[in-house]
């Protein structure tokens, strides 16, 4: 446990480089093009080969090399048609639209996860399935997901 806190430690800058990339670029439903792109190369940085499974939703896996249970880590990315009245250095750069349900930090985490677990395949029993999910705001997109057959897939 203590190896993973200080390897937490370790990524803190970037963990606080992604939420505020994210923060700045915030975008509805699920149509998240820069949202998208950012995730899936994050993901291929720290080796995933990630799959787009419906419009903007994401799915990378990591197999142990031992057998048992599979595990779904899902974090939403869509964010809200509001105007942010802050006065942060990342605060939304675009007008009407801002990460105001936390989902900045949902993705965020997700990709700190992934980053951490990456390294840490050989100790993996089973399977995690990582889900970076659109829409999640209002546009139905936990039913798009479920509607990929993902959950066949991965019992």
């Amino acid at each position: 446990m203590n190896k993973i806190l200080e390897q937490a430690q370790n990524i803190k800058n970037d963990i606080v480089e992604y939420r505020r990339t994210i923060h700045e670029n915030p975008e509805v439903g699920d149509t998240l093009p820069k949202t998208k792109a950012y995730v899936i190369n994050k993901l291929r940085e720290f080796g995933y080969e990630p799959t787009e499974i419906c419009e903007s939703g994401i799915v990378a896996t990591i197999e142990g090399p031992k057998p048992g249970k599979t595990f779904l880590l899902r974090a939403d990315m869509d964010a809200l048609p509001v105007e942010e009245l802050t006065d942060f250095d990342f605060k939304s750069k675009i007008d009407g639209r801002m990460h105001a349900c936390g989902h900045d930090f949902h993705t965020t985490a997700l990709l700190g996860v992934a980053k951490l677990l990456g390294g840490e395949r050989e100790h993996i029993k089973g399977t995690v399935i990582l889900l970076f999910q659109p829409a999640e705001e209002a546009e139905h997109g936990g039913e798009k997901v479920v509607n990929t057959g993902m959950f066949e897939k991965y019992k």
